[in-house]
């Protein structure tokens, strides 16, 4: 006899539970629940719309409890912690490591610690993973030349820096400029801006407050290279990037400010 589908809830988020960090999978929730595939999503569908188990799969289903994740995201944060007090140059944990620490599917793992990234626990770059607040800790010598590099390249009157400009600057490798260029980056001091530039953070911020002071609706190409004195070979990009930080949106020949 089919049971009903408020108990057949309460069963599937019992068996999600009980299995804790190794999730269910479609196969098990069969052999304990009197339903087909199609009855089993849309009954995990119902539980994730609740906040009670995240799917991670349809197509064999495969879901975990949310209390499941949170747990382990509490475990997740202590170590991290850890692996930085050991690792004060390190500028995150690899991804690769915490699978070989935690015993948990890929997927599940994941999906923790992409909780705390959204949560604002934890930041992302690429693979590796620190918690929020957490700065590199250099030498005395290499801060030294990190500040000499800042106030030389993004300090005073400004322009468009690539790596190349960099080392015009200073004399340094490629690889070590890149690498006090991106501890910049993770100190929100510089922004980087594709296909290969940089900017200061605080130039942005204050080309962002002049944007959004004009009085108008729409900003030309013409307009911001007017405001910012750039070639439409730094314009262009910078208009984009600008664009995913939602401050312009593309429309035609013109942007409009948001």
């Amino acid at each position: 006899m089919k049971t009903k589908p408020a108990g057949d809830a309460d069963v599937l988020l019992d068996l999600a539970r009980e299995r804790g960090l190794k999730g269910v999978w479609e196969k098990e929730a069969e052999e304990r629940l009197p339903l087909d595939a199609a009855g089993l999503a849309e009954l995990a569908g119902r539980l994730e719309e609740k906040g009670l188990i995240r799917i991670l799969s349809f197509a064999p289903l495969f879901i975990v409890s949310r209390e499941s994740i949170d747990y382990l995201g509490q475990k997740l944060l202590p170590y991290i912690s850890q692996f930085h007090q050991k690792n004060p140059k390190e500028k995150g944990i690899p991804l690769d490591r915490l699978k070989n620490r935690f015993d948990a599917p890929a997927k599940i793992l994941l999906l923790a610690v992409m909780t705390l990234v959204h949560g604002g626990r934890l930041k992302q770059d690429g693979r590796e993973f620190a918690l929020a607040g957490f700065q590199r800790q250099l030498p005395p010598r290499e801060e030294q030349l990190l500040r000499k590099l800042e106030s030389a390249c993004f300090e005073g009157e400004f322009r468009p820096m690539t790596v190349k400009d960099v080392l015009q600057r200073i004399p340094l490798t490629p690889q070590k400029a890149q690498s006090l260029i991106d501890i910049l980056i993770e100190r929100k001091k510089v922004v980087p801006v594709p296909p290969g530039f940089y900017v200061p953070a605080a130039w942005l911020d204050e080309t962002v407050a002049k944007i959004r002071g004009l009085g108008k609706s729409e900003l030309s190409v013409a307009d911001f290279k007017a405001m910012t004195g750039f070639s439409r070979k730094f314009a262009i990009p910078i208009l984009e990037l600008l664009d995913e930080m939602d401050v312009t949106r593309r429309e035609g020949a013109t942007r409009a400010i948001l």
